[in-house]
């Protein structure tokens, strides 16, 4: 199987009720199958206003996931290549205020909460379940062996339940999380089975964080199995993913430099993402997966779409 794009669809806000009705998602897909993509990777989510947050939301949508698979095959995209979760954010659906990997009373409630995910993923053609790695830095602190040990329990326990369904575990280190850390992300990887848990690497906010994103890849190619390509002009030189309430204070208000916008299409002037580099890496391991594209916080989403489809062509032959 050779490398395929996706792109996520997160830029779109899917939180918010401009892009709650199926128009809007129809005119996203159509976006995104114009620029040369052939899947889709959805993001995790709750409530009236995130319908494609989870598989029962899509069914309240569209009637059914085979509908909504129709209406994706119908525009061009192959599949759904991923969904990217996150066990610790609160789920109205089942009055939960999240769940954390670090209590391990707490895993057959997230392996529960899992399932519908990877049976989805199945039916509509994608592979990776995207789970972030660890909470926020700032929230959980050091990460000692035995926190390590406690969350690779979790994801072992997950990946092992959507292996059932031919779907994967893929831990995914954002800038916030306490496993965008080289020695915290190592021993995670060492503590998880490699059968059923691998890795994704995120260019965009590992450089952000301050690891090298050619250097996990490297570091870690018999993990690598899910790939997600942004790009960034910054690097938390100060630490501030680290202080108190960081998502807002840091990342959606822009921390001490105000900055607008943290995340690029990948190519953008002044970025500090090597994709060319990344992919070259990638493809020395072996990889042969989805590559997919993201433009958080984007004022525009069908530009950047059409940003990045021309790079992922013209740049990195994809």
């Amino acid at each position: 199987m050779s490398i395929r794009r996706a792109y996520a669809v997160n830029q779109w806000k899917p939180n918010f009720d401009d892009f709650c009705r199926p128009d809007a998602h129809l005119r996203a897909f159509k976006t995104v199958v114009a620029a040369g993509f052939t899947g889709v990777e959805l993001r995790g989510g709750t409530g009236r206003w995130d319908p494609l947050g989870r598989p029962s939301s899509i069914e309240n949508t569209y009637g059914s996931l085979a509908a909504f698979g129709k209406v994706l095959t119908d525009v061009g995209l192959a599949a759904v290549s991923s969904w990217a979760v996150d066990p610790g954010e609160p789920v109205d659906e089942e009055l939960s205020h999240g769940r954390s990997v670090l209590d391990r009373g707490q895993h057959a409630a997230i392996v529960e909460w899992a399932r519908p995910f990877a049976a989805a993923l199945a039916e509509l053609g994608g592979s990776r379940l995207v789970v972030r790695a660890l909470p926020a830095a700032w929230q959980v602190g050091a990460v000692d062996d035995a926190a390590v040990a406690t969350a690779a329990e979790c994801f072992d326990a997950l990946g092992a339940m959507t292996a059932g369904h031919g779907v994967r575990v893929s831990l995914h280190a954002d800038v916030l999380s306490a496993a965008a850390d080289d020695d915290v992300l190592d021993r995670l990887l060492a503590a998880t089975d490699p059968a059923v848990v691998g890795l994704t690497v995120d260019t965009g906010e590992l450089t952000l964080a301050g690891l090298d994103p050619v250097a996990v890849v490297r570091r870690h190619a018999a993990r690598l199995d899910h790939l997600q390509l942004k790009d960034t002009r910054f690097v938390d030189t100060a630490g501030e993913r680290l202080r108190p309430h960081a998502e807002h204070a840091f990342l959606t208000a822009g921390g001490d430099r105000e900055v607008e916008r943290w995340f690029f299409e990948v190519g953008t002037r002044g970025g500090l993402v090597d994709a060319p580099a990344v992919l070259d890496a990638a493809r020395g391991a072996g990889y042969d997966g989805w590559v997919v594209f993201e433009s958080e916080q984007t004022p525009n989403p069908a530009s950047s779409v059409m940003l990045n489809g021309w790079y992922a062509g013209h740049r990195l032959g994809l």
